[in-house]
C-alpha cells in the first residue's frame, strides 16, 4: 500500500471502495451503510483506522447493517487494495477520502452525509477548494447555446473564475474546453471513465499546467450509469459558488433534475439560467422555480466582477419554492426578501425585468461594467430614506469594507450623500433618478 495514504483512508477504501469488479464476490458498503458505521465510530470515539485493529468486527458490522462475514471480507482485501493503488499511481491518479484533510470542504459542508466517502482524481489538489461557476446543460444543445456556453466560459477565464462542469458531451465539454482554451481553470466532475478522460492529450497538457482537475466518486474505469450521473449533479453544484443552466428540457434529464434539486436545497445557492429566443422550455420553468436570469449582456461586464454578481443574486434569491419575482398589478415587480418576515414584500422599482429573475443592468455605453455599476441601482433604491452602513450590509449581506468602498465612490460621484449625528446615507439631491421615481411607499 502507498505510504502516503493514511490508515483512515485505507480502511475507508477497504470497506467502501471498488477495485475493478466485485472483490471476492463481496459487495462494498453503500453510502447509507457507511454512514451508519461512521455514526457508530463517532459515538464510540473511534476512527476508521481503528477498524483495522479490532479483535472482533461483529459490533461494527451490526452498526453498519451488514453481516460480520461480509464486513470481515471487505477488511481482508488488503492485497487487492495494494495492487489497485499501484495501478492508480502509475496512471497519475490519486485518492482522497472523507477523513483526509484535503477532502473538499465544500462537499462536507454542503452535502454532509451525502458527501461521497471516496474521491478519485487527476490534477492539482489545490483546485479541490472549488468555487467559481458551474456550467451545465443538455447533451444535445443548439448552436446558439453552444456559442453562449463557450463565450461564458471564456469570460469566466478572463476573470480568473474557475469553471465547474460534468465532462459530458454537449454543454459540459464545451464549457470546459472554452475555459481551458482561454487559459482558465476547470474542475471536471465525472461520472464515468476518469482514467480515460485523464490521459487524453488536451487533459494531460492542462493537468500539467495546473489548470485542470478531474474528479469522480466512481471507480476510475466505471462505465456510464444513470444513477451515478444523477448523483454527479450534486457534486457539480456543491463544488461551485453558483450554477448556470444553459439548456434544460422541462422535467426531463439530469440537467433539469439537478437544477431543480439545487433550487430546493437549503441554504439556497444561486442558479442562473440562460434566457432568450428559442431556449428550451425547461429554462423558463427553472426561472419560475427561483432561477435567476443570467445577464444577456454579460460580455459588457468586467469579468472580475462575477463574484459580486453571484453575491447579488444570492441576496435576491428567495429561500422558498416560490418564484424569485412575481408580477404586481401596478406593473412593478416584487421580491420576497430573504430577511422579510410574515410574508412582507419589498418592491424594487428600479429592477425592471423581462422575466422572473432578470436583473436590469445600467447601460454600458461600450465600457466594461463593474460590480459597482450593478450595485448602484440597488443602493439608490435602499437609500430613498436615510440608512446606516449596518442597515445596508444587513439588507445586501455584503462585507462592511466592500459596502464602505461602494458608498465612498457613490459619494464622490454625487450619487449619495453622507449625513452625520448619527452617521447615515441617503440619495443625493443631484441624482436625477430621485425625481424620476417617488420614494418607496408613495
Amino acid at each position: 500500500m502507498s505510504s502516503s495514504m493514511t490508515n483512515d483512508a485505507k480502511a475507508i477504501l477497504l470497506l467502501a471502495g471498488r477495485f475493478g469488479n466485485k472483490a471476492n464476490g463481496c459487495q462494498p458498503l453503500g453510502l447509507s451503510n457507511y454512514n451508519r458505521l461512521v455514526r457508530w465510530l463517532v459515538e464510540n470515539e473511534l476512527r476508521p483506522a481503528d477498524l483495522l485493529e479490532l479483535s472482533s468486527t461483529n459490533e461494527a458490522a451490526v452498526a453498519a447493517g451488514v453481516d460480520e462475514a461480509r464486513f470481515s471480507s471487505l477488511l481482508g482485501r488488503g492485497v487487492q487494495l495494494g495492487f489497485a493503488i499501484e495501478e492508480w499511481n502509475r496512471s497519475g491518479l490519486w485518492v482522497v477520502c472523507r477523513s483526509d484533510e484535503d477532502y473538499p470542504g465544500r462537499y462536507l459542508k454542503r452535502l454532509r452525509e451525502h458527501a461521497p466517502p471516496i474521491l478519485f482524481g487527476a490534477g492539482d489538489k489545490k483546485l479541490l477548494s472549488g468555487g467559481g461557476l458551474a456550467i451545465v446543460g443538455s447533451r444535445n444543445v443548439d448552436e446558439t447555446g453552444t456559442q453562449f456556453t463557450h463565450d461564458v466560459a471564456a469570460w469566466c477565464a478572463a476573470g480568473k473564475t474557475p469553471v465547474v462542469s460534468g465532462g459530458a458531451r454537449g454543454v459540459d465539454k464545451t464549457a470546459m474546453n472554452g475555459a481551458l482554451e482561454a487559459g482558465g481553470a476547470v474542475v471536471g466532475v465525472l461520472a464515468e471513465n476518469l482514467l480515460r478522460a485523464s490521459v487524453t492529450r488536451d487533459s494531460r497538457d492542462a493537468i500539467a499546467d495546473g489548470r485542470l482537475l478531474l474528479i469522480s466518486h466512481c471507480h476510475p474505469n466505471a462505465r456510464f450509469n444513470v444513477g451515478t450521473a444523477m448523483w454527479r449533479n450534486k457534486l457539480i453544484y456543491a463544488m461551485a459558488d453558483a450554477g448556470l443552466v444553459v439548456s434544460a428540457e422541462y422535467k426531463k434529464g439530469g440537467t433539469w433534475a439537478g437544477a431543480e434539486e439545487e433550487l430546493r436545497r437549503k441554504p439556497v445557492k444561486p442558479v442562473f439560467v440562460r434566457r432568450g429566443k428559442d431556449v428550451p422550455s425547461g429554462n423558463t420553468n427553472l426561472v419560475k422555480l427561483g432561477g435567476v436570469q443570467f445577464p444577456q449582456n454579460f460580455a459588457d461586464l468586467d469579468p472580475h466582477s462575477i463574484g459580486d454578481l453571484i453575491s447579488m443574486a444570492k441576496n435576491m434569491v428567495v429561500e422558498s419554492e416560490f418564484p424569485l419575482f412575481s408580477e404586481a398589478k401596478s406593473g412593478k415587480r416584487t421580491a420576497i426578501s430573504k430577511g422579510s418576515q410574515n410574508g412582507m414584500v419589498s418592491t424594487l422599482p428600479h429592477t425592471r425585468l423581462e422575466g422572473s429573475g432578470n436583473i436590469r443592468l445600467p447601460e454600458s455605453g461600450g465600457a466594461k461594467l463593474t460590480a459597482y455599476d450593478m450595485i448602484l441601482e440597488l443602493l439608490i433604491n435602499y437609500l430613498r430614506e436615510p440608512k446606516s452602513v449596518d442597515e445596508l450590509i444587513k439588507e445586501l449581506d455584503v462585507k462592511k469594507s466592500q459596502m464602505q468602498d461602494w458608498l465612498q465612490r457613490a459619494i464622490s460621484e454625487n450619487k449619495i450623500k453622507k449625513l452625520s449625528r448619527p452617521t447615515r446615507y441617503e440619495v443625493a439631491a443631484t441624482d436625477t433618478r430621485e425625481a424620476a421615481e417617488p420614494p418607496l411607499g408613495e
